[in-house]
């Protein structure tokens, strides 16, 4: 929720703005009808009465169709996305008409998804998510929509985004614009259709997840003869940890999310058997070894590259059987592929890229291969659609893209600060100085400013030169003591709370740059004596309290 205050004197770093101390202004069960907006020059935040456009904020380069204004300067760091603001209102319209066009199936399935007496009710931004998805795939590209009404994306964009090609709402002379596919690097391939849904972490992706395949399972059950709807899903994620979790997706789980959520009435739940989930990694995606007999490696052996059918018949599995399949790409910001670079890089910032180009190669290289298996690919791809789920879907600095430019993919968006001002996550602050109760400048961009003023006695040997870890904790010892007294005060202002008033504990999560910086930070709050450990992806957290969020 942190803005920077704009007022900032020339060649000064701006100040960050502490939110409201109340940003909730939503119900997470609706859709937002207000948000805040910030003055950059005061950080006084005032209220718009309208949904929050979707958009992004860029640090370079425009990519959508905002223009610079005289009532529009407060905003020119934002730009918006008219592809996902133009299907909010089709899809919008859609709902409130009854979903015409759609299955019996699909409507009983979204008519159940929208029952306020559910014993645990989903969130909008997951209907949202799921209806943009349903509303393109089962209606607007299969030609299903009325020809006589008017929409926002018209027959004519829809078929030109289809095509990649420029829709009439974006810019010309604008090297971005929105397309509903990702060509490959070698033009004889055929293109990945591919969907982004932006939903903030802890807002609920993998139940949404469950929502598709259930669509998709569900339609397929009732009517064997369609290829519509696919009876098979691939659930390609970043790393194992992600792939035991998603495991719940899986329909013969005795814990499976269809049961737990609620999200297959009772009448369809045999028609889920009719399909069959695979959750693999992108590392099953790496060519085999030529080398490779039977699980062994001989010398002797020698069978030349996998063509994209054996490729998929090794990946699949029994799933192969069931082309053309779903693919759900969870932290899809992993997935992209990348273009000629000019940028320069840190020692640090290359390997970082590195590691990350290497697992969006395979895992798109592994995907272009599944989708051109077939005997003709442009008619009939391996791969139906390839929805991503990510809170991040924008390019890496290094990428060969503008950093921070969004996946033209992306059809649904929403961000942290629409899932903090409708109660669905908790909310981020930032330390504050006890003189004037402002964010304090230096912990704003607290790696950035221990990183970039370190003696080279304080860095590890090496070529990564990376700082010493105990360096690291001296210089955010400070900020930590500040965010840990306010978390200290929230929690005692909790267990005080009376019945009747809110008992949401606070939590306290560092983020470290790597396991060894976390283990000093780690070992810190065991000492404290009321923390707990666990590893995330990227180094290890600390976290202090607990609770408080709705999990979806």
């Amino acid at each position: 929720m942190a803005r920077r205050n704009g007022g900032a004197t020339p060649g000064q770093e701006a100040l960050p703005v502490q939110p409201v101390e109340r940003p909730i202004l939503c119900s997470p069960y609706e859709e937002p009808r207000d948000h805040w907006i910030y003055d950059k020059e005061t950080g006084a935040a005032s209220r718009a009465g309208t949904r929050r456009p979707a958009s992004y904020w860029y640090k370079t380069e425009r990519t959508g169709s905002a223009q610079l204004t005289l009532t529009g300067l407060a905003e020119e760091e934002r730009d918006d996305l008219p592809l996902v603001n133009a299907l909010r209102e089709d899809v919008r319209k859609w709902r409130e008409a009854g979903y015409p066009g759609a299955t019996n199936v699909t409507r009983d399935l979204l008519r159940h998804w929208w029952r306020a007496d559910r014993a645990r009710r989903l969130f909008f931004c997951q209907l949202e998510a799921v209806e943009t998805v349903i509303y393109l795939a089962e209606i607007a590209i299969p030609g299903r929509r009325d020809k006589r009404r008017n929409y926002q994306l018209s027959h004519e964009d829809l078929a030109r985004l289809l095509r990649g090609e420029r829709p009439s709402f974006s810019p010309a002379g604008q090297e971005f614009y929105p397309r509903l596919i990702d060509p490959a690097p070698d033009p004889a391939l055929a293109p990945l259709r591919r969907l982004a849904s932006k939903m903030a972490t802890g807002s609920g992706k993998t139940v949404v997840m469950s929502m598709l395949i259930a669509w998709a399972f569900s339609n397929r059950g009732q009517n064997p003869a369609t290829a519509l709807f696919p009876n098979g899903v691939l659930i390609c994620c970043p790393n194992l940890t992600v792939k035991e979790r998603l495991q719940v997706l899986r329909p013969e789980r005795p814990d499976n999310y269809y049961e737990a959520f609620d999200i297959v009435p009772l009448k369809y739940r045999p028609l889920m058997q009719s399909g069959k989930v695979l959750v693999t990694n992108w590392h099953r995606f790496a060519p085999e070894s030529e080398h490779i007999e039977g699980g062994k490696s001989y010398a002797v052996v020698n069978k030349g590259p996998e063509t994209p059918d054996v490729f998929a018949r090794r990946v699949l599995e029994d799933l192969y059987e069931r082309l053309p399949i779903l693919v759900l790409n969870d932290e899809g910001h992993h997935c992209w592929r990348p273009a000629p670079a000019n940028e320069e890089l840190t020692g640090e910032e290359k390997k970082a890229l590195e590691e990350e180009a290497l697992e969006a190669r395979v895992w798109l290289d592994g995907l272009d291969r599944i989708n051109n298996c077939t005997a003709d690919p442009r008619a009939n791809p391996g791969i139906s659609l390839c929805v991503d789920l990510s809170a991040t879907p924008f390019y890496l600095k290094g990428s060969g893209h503008p950093e921070g430019r969004p996946f033209p993919w992306i059809v649904s968006d929403f961000g942290l600060v629409d899932a903090i001002e409708s109660g669905i996550v908790k909310i981020p602050r930032l330390p504050v100085l006890d003189t004037t109760g402002r964010p304090d400048p230096k912990y704003f961009k607290l790696w950035k400013a221990i990183n970039e003023n370190l003696e080279p006695g304080e860095r590890l040997p090496g070529k990564s030169g990376r700082p010493k870890p105990e360096v690291v904790y001296r210089e955010a010892e400070g900020a930590l003591q500040q965010i840990a007294s306010q978390w200290k005060e929230r929690w005692e202002q909790m267990r005080a709370a009376t019945p009747g008033q809110e008992h949401v504990p606070p939590v306290l999560i560092l983020v470290c740059d790597n396991t060894d910086i976390a283990e000093v930070f780690y070992q810190d709050q065991r000492r404290d004596g009321d923390g707990d450990g666990h590893r995330s992806r990227g180094g290890r957290s600390a976290r202090r309290g607990g609770g408080g969020k709705r999990e979806r």
